[in-house]
């Protein structure tokens, strides 16, 4: 597949065809946008306000999922408790139905 100059490489036989940019319905200053077939995607910078907003919207979002997993162990705290009470208890009095050797 070399070509007659010896280069193992071939040259491209059409031409590279640039898209100019797409049209925005609003300023660059907005923010970045990106589109795609499924959907898009605006980044924009935030300021003071929704910085503090977004860190206050996380940390409550922590603090609901530490309850709701400390809420789920104090359910099973009980039932734990009453498993390892009849594992003392079985331990402590054994089986009275086993054979004797």
């Amino acid at each position: 597949m070399a070509s007659d100059n010896g280069s193992p490489f071939e040259t491209p036989k059409g031409q590279i065809e640039i898209l100019p940019p797409e049209e925005r319905d609003r300023p660059i200053g907005d923010g970045f946008e990106y589109s795609s077939g499924f959907g898009r995607v605006k980044i924009v910078r935030l300021g003071p306000l929704s910085s503090l907003a977004v860190f206050a919207a996380i940390c409550l979002a922590m603090a609901l999922g530490l309850v709701f997993i400390g809420g789920a162990l104090l359910f099973i705290l009980p039932i734990a408790g009453l498993l390892a009470a009849g594992a003392a208890l079985y331990g402590l009095f054994g089986n009275q139905f086993k054979r004797l050797r």
